[in-house]
């Protein structure tokens, strides 16, 4: 707090529009001040991984930046990176524009030089400074992980109180996490020439989930392609359906920018909760189906479902409408043959 108050007395603080302080040691009372006080103008703030910090209390303040009688020109901030892990480290790059003194283009080595001015080591340096530019490009390429069939993009899921807030936070303040859209968090309430039971058995009372947020990036369903909710797309669908992508931008300090796609500018995705995709997921290859493609087998009676070897073929007593797609989360297909083989190879629990 005396590092900014010395900052804020020599007016070096407002102008500040992307602060970073991750993995630091800072205090709810200065997070809370950044997104309340006047004399901030922090529009991008990143806090992934910082020490000291009360998830309680910065939701607090959250909710009290979005008051109704707030000032109409607050809050200022416009994206908050909260649940991703901080960047890695950048090591300064240095690029070689000429050869050393001592060394021709074409390399040959003059009587002064050692081996750091021979052809094989500059050579070298090129290789390094070629594997430098393609690990930092792969860095920024990686907050476009949404955007890929990545599997668990949130290492530690957010607790349901976040999904609250991001609901609360929507159009005004975006984070590097969304909302699941999936057809459970939004019943369909059927029109006056239509019968409830008619409705697919997501959109049903019964089988609707609260919000939550989504820790998931799936693509598109094995059999389908893809959801019954349908792809996002970057510049058509609504801009609160996109995180925050890592990085955050230095150069445009808005909500926009930083959801930017990488390179791609058709960039589409589908994220999902991890309720919505219990029992229809592989841990392992990521693949997953759809609602509309694979509903999972009822349990009756209390009795757990038939395991996939023990039934006709993948069918729950020879009803192929219920063969099981996902056990123990491995796909059944694949994952769970190739654990089973594996297992059995190594006079393991199936030798």
């Amino acid at each position: 707090m005396g590092i900014f108050n010395n900052l804020r007395r020599q007016n070096l603080l407002q102008d500040v529009q992307t602060l970073i302080l991750d993995g630091l040691s800072v205090t709810s009372d200065l997070i809370s001040d950044i997104i309340t006080r006047d004399h901030f103008s922090v529009r991008i703030l990143s806090i992934r991984e910082i020490r000291n910090l009360n998830e309680r209390k910065l939701q607090q303040a959250l909710i009290y930046a979005l008051r109704p009688s707030r000032p109409s020109h607050k809050p200022t901030i416009q994206g908050i990176y909260v649940f991703g892990a901080k960047d890695a480290p950048q090591s300064p790059r240095r690029h070689v524009s000429r050869y050393p003194s001592g060394v021709e283009p074409t390399g040959t080595t003059i009587s002064r030089g050692g081996v750091i001015y021979s052809h094989g080591a500059q050579i070298g340096t090129h290789w390094n400074l070629k594997s430098t530019d393609a690990l930092a490009e792969e860095s920024v390429r990686g907050g476009d992980k949404w955007y890929q069939k990545s599997g668990k993009v949130i290492a530690r899921p957010p607790s349901n109180d976040w999904a609250n807030i991001l609901l609360n936070c929507e159009g005004i303040i975006s984070f590097d996490a969304v909302l699941c859209n999936g057809p459970r968090h939004s019943p369909c309430k059927p029109d006056e020439h239509q019968n409830a039971d008619s409705l697919p058995w997501y959109y049903r009372s019964g089988h609707h989930l609260p919000p939550r947020v989504a820790a998931y990036a799936i693509g598109g369903c094995a059999s389908c392609g893809t959801s019954p909710e349908g792809y996002s797309k970057f510049g058509v669908s609504p801009m609160n359906h996109f995180p925050l992508l890592a990085p955050p931008p230095l150069h445009s300090s808005t909500a926009k920018a930083a959801k930017t796609p990488f390179g791609e500018s058709d960039s589409k995705l589908i994220v999902r909760c991890k309720d919505c995709l219990f029992g229809r997921y592989c841990e392992s290859c990521f693949k997953w189906w759809c609602e509309d493609c694979y509903q999972i087998p009822s349990i009756t009676h209390g009795a757990p479902p038939t395991p996939p070897w023990e039934a006709d073929g993948g069918n729950i007593l020879g009803h192929p409408e219920k063969q099981i797609k996902v056990h123990i989360g491995l796909c059944v297909e694949d994952c769970l043959v190739a654990e089973m083989m594996t297992g059995a190879g190594s006079n393991g629990m199936w030798g």
